[in-house]
Order: structure tokens, then C-alpha cells, then sequence
């Protein structure tokens, strides 16, 4: 009997991620052992592979891989195809990148973290950017996500998207305010066969326009999600949380599940770039999270309109309710769990080329540390110290032996040390020091309330279904 691996499917290895099947089309990557890796490189079509002669474990895993579509049968004669020959990529290993394709903006959003009204991270050049994506292909990544500023305001967006689809990268979400997501450009999406996901920004009902700093912001923004219906788009949104619109949360959810939201994220507005001079709207973190403690009995109320998530607070997503501040950590393994799993998989690059862990870096103290790939090739920033990959590899066990009082801690396997992203905007110094916002949540009872409320609701946790 010969095997071949689905057409969907390529071979591909990274340093220390050498046994990979990585999907063409989405970028998702699973890692195996070498030995179950070599009974995968036998499904070449050409190979005999006599199922009655492997051991039970193997004949088990031959049968779940074609069960689930990773192999099938091969016809007479048929072999791989170039693409899904195995590949080695000497660096590490990224799935995916947000890619800042200019600072600029034709909005002028009172909170901008990354001040891209006044365009403060400037706009790559054509080439700069060409560069930097033959640097992804280079490194085996395969799915950007295209951010700005407003990716969309550039005239060269579509040539862009075209040497993506040439170097076969999957393009998996667009960030936009809406204003451009016009049925034009949804044509030009149909024409390239190409259907990400658009993530929207919509500061509540009432508040967008105010937010936004553009008369009709909001109205542009609702007419881009019906159009996202009209073509069968997949659509999430963000909402950016201050003082003055955080009664609007309800009304907001309820319109984003009306309109088919898949996933709605709120978050407390962090004090930089062009909201850093305007305390009068902060909110203080207990603050947002009373916010966020008042409104969850609303959204059940409601009944749950769409997966939402409150900053980390509480989330609810296919049906799964919980904190995303609640790690599960266990003190014994701390040594080989990263703090954050996330940062791991994915990148974040700035419109100046600047290598970050994620895009709240950008307007941080120390955006300016990291790595630039446009003066430093990327396969050296990921396979070096440089202070990206010392982000992306820092343990648990790091932040422990770093922090004394927090090795005491009862929460410390919740807590797990935190965002390092928040912990730098206050102790920028100090790349291992505390996140406060997770501090607070668990230290200041906030945990505990969240827990009470869900449970006089009859909602189950995630954590009460781990234990």
C-alpha cells in the first residue's frame, strides 16, 4: 500500500523544530518525534508501506493521519509535488507576524498608542517592505497579518498583497478602521481568491466618532461589517475602553452580535502615544475592572451575543468561559514553561523594521532595544540573544528567581509572572519586573469576585473544568 501526504500538506523543519507538516494554505504547523516523523516521509508515494507488518502505535497513528487528512492513498504513479518536499529553515520557528505596513493613518484617534495621526513611526518604503517579506519567506514563515496605522491608505496596498501570494504566504487577517473596506476592495480580494479575516476597531456605540476623531467614522465602520455579511467575510472588532464611553460596553456588545461579530475584544486604553497627556480619560485599572465585573451579569443576560474578551479579565469563547490572567502553571515545571507561549509563535514588526515581541511594545520605553531587520538579517535576530528572542525564551522559573516575594506567592501558579508588555511601561528598566494589572487582579480580589459572580450565575469556569 502506498501513501501520499495531502496536497494541502509540505515537509518542513527549524532549528530544535527539525519534524514538521506544515498546511499550505493556513500556515499551521504540527511537530512530531523523529521516528513518527519517518513513517510520515514514507508517505511519498513511492514508498510500500505494508500496515499489517508496523507496530499497533504505528498502524494507529497511519490510521488517524489519514483519518484526519494529512495523508491518503496514492494513485498509480503519483508523487509529491516540489512544494511539499522537505524544507530546513536554520532559524527559529514563527507561524505568524503582524506586520505594520506604515504608521501613518487617515484617522485621527484621540488614543492612539503608536501616534499614527501624526504618522510618529513614519512609512517603509516598496523596497523596504520587499525586503523584509523575502526575509519571512527566508524564515519559513507563512501567514502575516497586515496592520498599520491603516494599511489600507497606501497606494501600493495591492501590490503588496500581490508579492505575498507570490512568495505563497497566507495572509490571514487585515486590520482596518473601515473607511477603505469598500465593495471595490472586496473585489480586489475575489479577484486574488484570497478571504481573511478583517479585524475592526469600534469604540462603542455613541462614543466612535468621538474616538476616532472623523465625523461618520462610525457609520463607515457598520456599513464595512455589513459588507463583510454580504460577502460571507469573517469579521472581529476592538473596542478601546476610557472613561467616558465604558457605559456603552452593553449596547456595543449586543450591536457587534447582531451584526455577526466572531469575537469581540475590549481592552482598558493604555496612557501613551496621543492619549499619554489625557489622564482626564484614563481609566485606573480597578476601575476597568469594576467596569468588567459590572457588565458580566449583562452579558449573560443578554444572552451572550458574541465570544467576547475583557482584556484578560474574562473571556468567553466557544462556550468557554474564564480569566486568560489564570495560566495553570505548576511550580515544578516552571523551568521549561514559557511566560509567554505566545510571543513563542508569533512576531510583531514595526513600520521602521523593529523586530518586537508584540504590538503593545510599540510606544514603550525600550521599542527602541529591539532589533531592527532591516539593518540585521532576520535569521540572526532569531537565532541570536538578541533581546526579541530573549523575550520570546524567558521561563517562568526566570521571573521566580527574579522576583523573591512573588516566589511566595499563593497565586504564583495562576499568575505565572504576567504580561511582560504591561510590565515594561512601568518598570522599563526592568525586563523581568511585575505586571501590576495581573497583580492586581489576583492580589487586590478581583479573581475571587469574578469567581463568585460566575458562580451565582451557574456559569462553569475553565479552571473549575481543570479540576
Amino acid at each position: 500500500m502506498k501513501y501520499i501526504i495531502s496536497e494541502n500538506y509540505s515537509l518542513r523543519g527549524w532549528k530544535k523544530l527539525p519534524y514538521g507538516l506544515q498546511n499550505i494554505y493556513t500556515g499551521e504547523t504540527e511537530f512530531m518525534y523523529k521516528p513518527m516523523y519517518s513513517l510520515l516521509l514514507d508517505c511519498n508515494g513511492l514508498t510500500d508501506i505494508q500496515p499489517e507488518k508496523l507496530s499497533e502505535e504505528d498502524r494507529q497513528i497511519l490510521e488517524k493521519w489519514e483519518k484526519d487528512g494529512f495523508i491518503r492513498k496514492a494513485a498509480e504513479g503519483e508523487t509529491l509535488k516540489d512544494i511539499q518536499h522537505y524544507k530546513f529553515y536554520p532559524n527559529r520557528f514563527k507561524q505568524v507576524v503582524h506586520w505594520s505596513l506604515t504608521g501613518r493613518c487617515n484617522y485621527k484617534c484621540k488614543h492612539c498608542f503608536m501616534s499614527a495621526p501624526h504618522a510618529a513611526q513614519g512609512e517603509p518604503s516598496f523596497d523596504e517592505l520587499m525586503t523584509m517579506l523575502d526575509a519571512f519567506d527566508r524564515c519559513g514563515i507563512r501567514t502575516v497579518g497586515l496592520t498599520g496605522g491603516e494599511p489600507l491608505i497606501r497606494r501600493d496596498f495591492w501590490d503588496i498583497v500581490d508579492a505575498i501570494i507570490e512568495k505563497k504566504i497566507v495572509i490571514t487577517t487585515i486590520y482596518s478602521n473601515g473607511l477603505l473596506v469598500t465593495d471595490d476592495f472586496f473585489d480586489k480580494l475575489g479577484a486574488r481568491h484570497i478571504h481573511p479575516s478583517i479585524q475592526f476597531s469600534f469604540d462603542g456605540v455613541g462614543y466612535h466618532d468621538w474616538m476616532r476623531g472623523v465625523k461618520g467614522a462610525e457609520k463607515y465602520v457598520l456599513d464595512a461589517i455589513k459588507r463583510c455579511n454580504e460577502r460571507g467575510i469573517t469579521f472581529t472588532a476592538s473596542m478601546s475602553l476610557c472613561r467616558d464611553n465604558k457605559d456603552s460596553i452593553r449596547e456595543t456588545v449586543k450591536l457587534m452580535g447582531e451584526l455577526g461579530c466572531k469575537y469581540l475584544k475590549i481592552c482598558n486604553t493604555s496612557p501613551q502615544g496621543e492619549w499619554k497627556d489625557q489622564p482626564e480619560h484614563y481609566l485606573k485599572q480597578t476601575e476597568a475592572y469594576q467596569t468588567f465585573l459590572d457588565y458580566i451579569p449583562q452579558y449573560f443576560e443578554d444572552g451572550k451575543p458574541c465570544s467576547i474578551g475583557l482584556e484578560g479579565f474574562f473571556n468567553c469563547r466557544d462556550s468557554k468561559a474564564g480569566s486568560d490572567f489564570v495560566k495553570y502553571g505548576k511550580e515544578e515545571k516552571f523551568g521549561k514553561q514559557l511566560m509567554c507561549g505566545e510571543v513563542r509563535r508569533t512576531m510583531y514588526v514595526s513600520p521602521t523594521g523593529n523586530v518586537l515581541s508584540c504590538m503593545p511594545m510599540i510606544g514603550t520605553p525600550i521599542e527602541d532595544q529591539f532589533p531592527n531587520m532591516l539593518k540585521i538579517p532576520l535569521e540572526e535576530i532569531l537565532d541570536s540573544d538578541s533581546l526579541y528572542m530573549t523575550f520570546s525564551n524567558y521561563r517562568v522559573s526566570d521571573y521566580m528567581a527574579h522576583n523573591a516575594d512573588c516566589r511566595e506567592c499563593e497565586y504564583r501558579e495562576m499568575c505565572c509572572g504576567g504580561c511582560r508588555a504591561v510590565a515594561i511601561n512601568t518598570s522599563p528598566d526592568d525586563y523581568l519586573g511585575k505586571d501590576l494589572n495581573t497583580c492586581e487582579f489576583f492580589r487586590g480580589g478581583w479573581k475571587k469576585k469574578v469567581d463568585e459572580l460566575l458562580k451565582s450565575l451557574g456559569v462553569e469556569t475553565e479552571e473549575q473544568k481543570e479540576t
